[in-house]
Parts: C-alpha cells; sequence; structure tokens
C-alpha cells in the first residue's frame, strides 16, 4: 500500500470520529444529559430541582434496609399487599410461603415487637390456585388484614398505630396441619416431632429474628393463632416454652400433660362454649392443667358462641363481647 492511500485512510478515520463525537454531544442536549462530576466521561439523567427534593423525601421516608435482611428470600414479584411481602423459605427439600409485615417506616433506634400469627384450616394454599389468589385467600381475612396500618373495619383496634409490630404470617399447604393429630379430637398426646409447616416456620422465625436482630425486640415474641392455628399456638410454645412472652390460642386444644413447661408462660386463651368444629375441652383441658401446675392462665369461654370467637379477640366487630383489653395486655407482655 502507497504512503498516499495510507495518508488518505487516515485522513477519513480522523473525519469520522470527530463527526461522531458531534453527533454525541449534540444526542447528550436533546436528550437531557449531563456530565457526572464524578467521571467526566459518564452521562446521567437530568433532574431539575423538584425531582431532586422528592427523591431526598423518598429516602427519609424509606429507611435503608437492615443489612442483615438479606438473610431472607427476596420477596416474591407482584405479591404486596396491604404492607404484607411474600416470601418463600426453603429447608430440607421442604418450602413454606410466608407473609411479612415491617412497621413503616422503620425506626433504626427503636425495637419492635413480632408477633407470628398462625391461620386457620381454611386459609391454607391450594394447588390449584395461583400464588396471587393464595395470598388472598389468607390476607383477605380480616383476622390478618387487623394487623395492617391500613386496616379500617369497624372496630380497629389501630394496632400499628398504638403498637408498630412486625407480623409474620406462614402459610401451610392443603393437606397440612400445625399439629399431626385429629384437629376434631380436643386435647392429645403431643407427637415427637412438630409437623413440617410448624418446623419450617420455627426455622423461618429462627432466621427472621436474625435478619432483623436490630430491630426485633426478642424479649416481645407473642404467638397467636385460631383454629387450627390455635393447636399449632399450644403445640409451638409446649415445644419452644423459652422463645414467647406471650401465647394467644383461640379455638384450639394442646397436650395437658406437658402444662408444667409453660405454667410461667403468660396466656390467654378463647373458647366458645357451644363450638361445633374443635371442643371446648381442648381450651378447659389445658386450662385446668395450667392452674393445677400452679400457672395463672387468663380463660374467656364465650357462653353459647360456636367456632368463630376471634372476632371478639382481635376486634374484628363492634359487639358487646367484643375483648377490648385483649391487644393492651398482648403488648404489655415481656420475657
Amino acid at each position: 500500500m502507497s504512503k498516499h492511500t495510507i495518508r488518505i485512510i487516515v485522513l477519513i478515520v480522523l473525519v469520522l470520529a470527530c463527526l461522531m463525537g458531534a453527533t454525541l454531544y449534540s444526542l447528550r442536549g436533546s436528550l437531557g444529559l449531563r456530565r457526572s462530576a464524578a467521571s467526566p466521561l459518564a452521562f446521567q439523567p437530568h433532574r431539575n430541582e423538584q425531582q431532586e427534593q422528592e427523591r431526598q423525601t423518598s429516602r427519609r421516608l424509606t429507611p435503608a434496609p437492615t443489612a442483615s435482611a438479606s438473610l431472607l428470600s427476596p420477596a416474591l414479584p407482584g405479591l404486596n399487599y396491604l404492607g404484607f411481602t411474600a416470601h418463600l423459605f426453603s429447608q430440607g427439600g421442604n418450602s413454606l410461603v410466608y407473609y411479612l409485615y415491617i412497621p413503616q417506616p422503620l425506626n433504626p433506634q427503636q425495637r419492635y415487637p413480632l408477633v407470628l400469627l398462625l391461620h386457620g384450616g381454611g386459609e391454607r394454599s391450594r394447588p390449584n390456585y395461583t400464588a396471587a389468589q393464595n395470598e388472598q385467600l389468607l390476607l383477605n381475612q380480616s383476622y390478618v388484614r387487623v394487623w395492617s396500618s391500613d386496616y379500617q373495619g369497624a372496630a380497629n383496634p389501630h394496632i400499628q398505630q398504638r403498637w408498630p409490630c412486625f407480623v409474620l404470617v406462614p402459610q401451610m399447604k392443603q393437606g397440612q396441619q400445625w399439629v399431626n393429630v385429629p384437629i376434631h379430637g380436643g386435647s392429645y398426646h403431643q407427637p415427637a416431632q412438630p409437623s413440617i409447616p410448624l418446623q419450617l416456620t420455627k426455622a423461618l422465625l429462627d432466621r427472621v429474628l436474625q435478619a432483623y436482630a436490630n430491630n426485633i425486640d426478642r424479649t416481645r415474641l407473642y404467638v397467636t393463632g385460631l383454629s387450627n392455628g390455635g393447636y399449632g399456638t399450644w403445640d409451638a410454645i409446649e415445644r419452644w416454652p423459652d422463645l414467647f412472652a406471650a401465647a394467644a390460642p383461640i379455638a384450639g386444644a394442646g397436650d395437658p400433660s406437658l402444662a408444667a413447661r409453660i405454667k410461667n408462660l403468660p396466656i390467654w386463651a378463647f373458647h366458645g362454649s357451644a363450638d361445633p368444629v374443635v371442643p371446648v375441652s381442648g381450651s378447659r383441658d389445658m386450662i385446668a392443667a395450667l392452674r393445677a401446675a400452679g400457672g395463672q392462665p387468663r380463660y374467656t369461654e364465650f357462653a353459647g358462641a360456636g367456632h368463630g370467637v376471634w372476632g371478639y379477640v382481635y376486634s374484628l366487630e363492634n359487639s358487646p363481647l367484643r375483648v377490648s383489653d385483649f391487644f393492651p395486655w398482648l403488648f404489655s407482655q415481656h420475657r
């Protein structure tokens, strides 16, 4: 190749480079891009003063995530209802969908109580439902929604406004139980091992406590549940008697022979005297065993009431039977 040809090629390259530079400069202006002070070659979207102010306000209102929150599984996309985020917890080949409510705004200088809520048998996830349908099946229940700051029920106890707290709601699968015993049989002898969903729930709770170690008050962990979840509440406190600061089983049953383990735990149990689903003996037997062991549990039996008495306990109804001092009692307990 001759020197003349080489000079022509070099000249063409220089001209093209100049044209590309001019084009980029023009595009930067038309797209509203500006150079970053940190990197003169980087382009950033231009923000006007209002946008910048909104960004700073958002930063103040949205707390920085806890560094160890990465210990939890990411939130399932598209599932965020009333402040609850959906997640999937897996261990040993088994899995459990759970919903987590975090107080907002989260004050990094404050430690909050945590409530573990165990649902009834009718809210188990169904294999033919989508993830969104199973979420709605559980979170649309008033006894779950009441724990959110967005709850608008007629007898609203304003839980998050008065007692801001974490709320953990695991959802077991169709065919599972919180305790592997006949659910309509009342008192039982505790199986040697917890059921799969209860075992996963305990491991999940440990993970949440680890992830939010700086935000959750370990001396104020509470467990409550209804019907099938009432069984789970009794079973959980008898298996891990030193974990919770208080328990509120509703329309459930436990193992009376293990009552001595939990005689010092603050317990308030509830049952309808005419319950056709879980015999009232399930609660009566546990209360009698606790008192015989030297405990001082609270017990409220709703005369003539059937199975669904949790509406009175969680203040879901404007009724003379509403237990107005339940939440003040619960959140006053410390371990």
